[in-house]
């Protein structure tokens, strides 16, 4: 593994404490959701999701992934599999929740107002248990 650049590991690990960080945004974000005050907060998840779910794994596929696959041993490699495992049912998950969002249109009601942070309770829980996976046992590793 030592053929993989130290920037693209010290961008990710950096990376894993700006998205706890940005987690623990989101969460306010969504349980601060107001049938009255939401004019434009499906804009504001997309971008969320976009800035720091989507793009944080387009890169780890991309740059980290891939180095790991081909330099890292049997171990790490399964490794990978799990985490780009984790990545597809975070995706999956996400992809939903916005859809649901987007169902209940403009201003939801309560109820709607309700699933919509009980969905996205499960999104972060899936997030930060993957980020807790990559940090105990991918970055260590390397």
């Amino acid at each position: 593994m030592k053929n993989i650049k130290m920037d693209k590991l010290t961008k990710a690990y950096l990376d894993h404490g700006m998205i706890s960080e940005e987690m623990t945004f989101f969460e306010k974000f969504v349980e601060g959701i107001d049938a009255d005050e939401v004019e434009d907060y499906l804009t504001r998840l997309r971008k969320f999701s976009e800035e720091y779910i989507i793009n944080h794994f387009r890169f780890e596929e991309e740059e980290i992934f891939p180095l790991i696959l081909k330099y890292g041993n049997e171990k790490e490699k399964k490794m990978i599999q799990m985490l780009q495992d984790d990545h597809a049912k975070i995706l999956k998950e996400l992809a939903q929740f916005m859809k649901k969002v987007a169902s209940y249109g403009t201003y939801p009601a309560r109820e709607e107002i309700e699933d919509i942070m009980r969905s996205s309770r499960a999104v972060l829980e899936m997030v930060l248990v993957h980020a807790r996976k990559e940090d105990t046992q991918l970055f260590p590793n390397l």
